[in-house]
């Protein structure tokens, strides 16, 4: 087995499209970092009066109308949630630069999406080349025993999606915080982003197994890629599905990417409607907002990629590499 890890680890690592997407990935997380440089950097004086000007003006027409502007967003389809009018905040009007705790949350969620997304692609190439090129089939001449094989790979994988998870948390958060700090801000709520970062761990670990399951099972990268690109098609179709639709709605516990935002947030919200119109539609009525926690989300994604590993094995046990 130990011959085996070190033989995955170094096709692994030669690979140059391993290199290629982990230099892009670093290279889009620090172009990131212009968007929170330009966040947390302090307003000039001729940009304060300005802004001070229209965040008056707005403030005035908040005062008057929000809640009538909140009532028409519920009356139209949205959730109580969603149709929330918060008090404008100076920051958001450029008179006050954003806070650590408002923006960096976004970076590091940009960034870990990012890395789960090229570990998808890398690790269903790694395999998918070896299907295609018939190196698999050398390769179990070799080692016959394709526990050992199947195994191996996966613990490589696994090991490898954990690595790059936790240096794309840690390069975001720490630029983050050099960005911050440069601009004299001060770091509020560290600790939730530092948590957050390390959740984001997992969830590139994530799509890290299922790029190489699926590459396996398909025997195809374009393929693999082809999966990915339907996913993120209907991850968009359930998110218009429910503004309107309680059947839509109801879905959301047992959705992919609700999960996964919630590992990732360590828990998240979704709103149900108490009143459906007619045909399921939930446009009409009050709604419920509901919890799903970081255990459901760890839990859901254990029972599926558990029943994925299991699905792969049985399929590869008998497969023709040849």
């Amino acid at each position: 087995m130990i011959h085996a890890l070190r033989a995955e680890t170094r096709r692994l690592l030669s690979r140059r499209l391993t290199l290629m997407a982990l230099l892009a990935l670093l290279g889009l997380i620090a172009l990131f970092q212009l968007q929170v440089n330009a966040e947390v950097t302090p307003p000039s004086a001729t940009e304060i009066i300005q802004s001070q000007q229209e965040y008056d003006e707005y403030l005035r027409d908040w005062e008057a109308h929000h809640e009538e502007w909140e009532a028409e967003c519920v009356s139209s389809g949205g959730t109580p949630q969603e149709c929330v009018m918060p008090r404008p905040e100076p920051s958001d009007w450029g008179l006050a630069p954003a806070s650590f705790r408002d923006v960096v949350p976004g970076a590091v969620t940009f960034a870990v999406y990012l890395g789960g997304m090229a570990l998808f692609v890398v690790m269903a190439s790694f395999i998918g080349a070896e299907v295609t090129t018939g190196s698999l089939a050398n390769w179990l001449t070799f080692v016959p025993n394709r526990a050992t094989v199947l195994v191996s790979k996966l613990v490589v994988v696994a090991g490898a999606s954990i690595v790059i998870g936790a240096l794309v948390g840690l390069v975001t958060v720490a630029s983050s915080v050099a960005v911050t700090a440069f601009h004299g801000q001060p770091l509020t709520g560290l600790d939730q982003v530092v948590s957050m970062a390390a959740r984001g761990v997992v969830v590139v670990a994530i799509f890290g197994v299922l790029g190489f399951c699926i590459g396996l099972l398909t025997g195809s990268t374009g393929a693999t890629v082809g999966v990915l690109l339907g996913g993120i098609v209907l991850v968009f179709v359930r998110s218009v599905l429910v503004f309107s639709s309680t059947w839509a709605q109801r879905l959301s516990p047992w959705s992919p990417e609700v999960n996964l935002s919630a590992i990732l947030g360590g828990g998240t919200r979704y709103a149900v409607s108490t009143s459906p119109g007619a045909g399921g539609d939930g446009a009409s009525g009050g709604f419920v907002e509901k919890t799903v926690t970081l255990t459901h989300g760890l839990g859901y994604w254990a029972v599926l990629l558990a029943a994925l590993i299991a699905v792969t094995w049985l399929v590869f046990r008998r497969r023709d590499v040849v």
